[in-house]
């Protein structure tokens, strides 16, 4: 018997990027239905059709509202929160920040990154509007900015491989709860290996709990990598704390 062919059912508004193998001829029928024949006039969808695996995690209907909703992407080709511009120049995190935040979660932001810099942990420029600092040769955490909720977030996400050797000063200083709510939990349609497990992610012990619903996209070669989303002042000193026992850990 010869190949059994399987149709594709076409893509809804929820459809997640990166859930199944996507090809540009496929997203390019749905945003032209969605958004018209012209629809690549628009710069986001130009990027994903170019870039896609950048989006992977989306919704197609987050793209679309961005299209829709373009107030913050006015100009984005000639600027440095273009993946474009990004991928030829590599900014500094400092110099793309100011595009996506203002107020408290700019300085915030801001002075994080200056933090890193005066004690020898360079942002260096990954992927579009990601950066991360290396330690020992390997990530020590990375700083990321999510233009696709509103209101646009910033995260710094550390990888706290070696977490069970300074377990005991975490709990002293009473951070384990700060840790456990920042995990990245699965959800329906995970790009992860997690994905299509009835129990829905991976269950982790971190600090002598069980974690249930971990998302494995992120857990990953025992990085385990927390995501702090938004953090204030406050929480920017609770991550300081934390890489400084990770590098200190990773000397041993």
């Amino acid at each position: 018997m010869g190949n059994t062919y399987i149709k594709k059912e076409p893509f809804t508004d929820d459809y997640i990027i990166g859930s199944d193998k996507n090809t540009s001829a496929e997203l390019r029928k749905y945003f032209k239905e969605a958004l018209g024949e012209d629809c690549e006039k628009y710069a986001v969808i130009a990027d994903v059709l170019k870039n896609v695996f950048y989006y992977k995690g989306r919704s197609l209907k987050e793209i679309t509202d961005e299209c829709h909703n373009p107030s913050w992407y006015d100009n984005m080709d000639e600027s440095a929160a273009s993946f474009r511009v990004q991928k030829e120049t590599k900014p500094k995190f400092e110099n793309v920040v100011p595009c996506y935040l203002d107020g408290d979660a700019l300085k915030t932001a801001l002075g994080f990154s200056a933090y890193l810099t005066a004690n020898g942990m360079q942002l260096k420029w990954d992927a579009w509007n990601t950066w991360k600092v290396f330690n020992k040769n390997k990530t020590l955490c990375w700083v990321k900015i999510n233009m696709f909720v509103r209101p646009i977030t910033w995260a710094v996400s550390p990888c706290l491989a070696n977490i069970d050797e300074y377990e005991d000063i975490i709990i002293n200083e009473e951070l384990q709860n700060f840790i456990w709510d920042s995990f990245k939990r699965c959800r329906p349609n995970c790009r992860g290996s997690c994905r299509g497990k009835d129990t829905g992610g991976i269950t982790v012990t971190i600090l002598g709990k069980k974690i249930y619903g971990v998302c494995n996209e992120i857990y990953y070669v025992n990085n385990k990598k927390v995501d702090f989303v938004n953090p204030d002042e406050t929480a920017v000193e609770r991550i300081k704390m934390l890489l400084g026992l990770e590098k200190q850990a990773r000397i041993k």
